[in-house]
């Protein structure tokens, strides 16, 4: 084959996928992955905060006289944002006296089908309950991760439920 022989064959065999570039792409090309957007489950619980002094509804007067002040529960959310293809977790939970504690990271995957966050002293199952899509079971594992968040700061196992504007 000659040059003139090979750069005619060549040219025949890329015409047709050349063209007007406002034609779009040719329709063998493959498409382009589309990126799963973030799941968010949430927690709703309640926490106790300090009530202030002149909150009678919180005080407690004992038997011999004590003033006492109760703690108020008040209603709290919990957040967990999950990013599939990474396995991308994010969560924040809110304790007593509105502190918090967050996460953020990589969780591998384990053979039950759960996923662990681990990073230092804090250690995190996750484990999606029936069908992955709505509910997930969140565990810590052990209690050293109390060093990382605020001193009232905590991670309660418990189940997050699919947040239906996350859809």
């Amino acid at each position: 084959m000659t040059y003139g022989t090979g750069l005619a064959l060549l040219t025949l065999i890329l015409a047709p996928s050349s063209g007007n570039t406002q034609d779009g792409a040719p329709h063998t090309s493959c498409p382009l992955p589309t990126p799963t957007p973030p799941v968010d489950y949430t927690r709703l619980h309640q926490i106790p905060t300090a009530a202030s002094n002149n909150d009678v509804s919180q005080t407690i007067v004992t038997p011999g006289g004590m003033v006492l002040h109760a703690p108020k529960m008040v209603a709290a959310t919990d957040f967990l944002t999950v990013v599939a293809r990474n396995p991308d977790i994010h969560l924040v939970t809110v304790g007593k006296d509105w502190n918090k504690c967050e996460i953020e990271g990589l969780a591998s995957k384990e053979p039950q089908g759960s996923y662990l966050f681990h990073e230092g002293s804090v250690a995190v199952r996750f484990t999606f309950v029936g069908d992955g899509d709505g509910q997930v079971n969140v565990a810590p594992i052990g209690t050293t991760y109390r060093s990382r968040c605020e001193s009232s700061g905590s991670i309660d196992r418990a189940i997050y439920t699919l947040n239906v504007q996350s859809n």
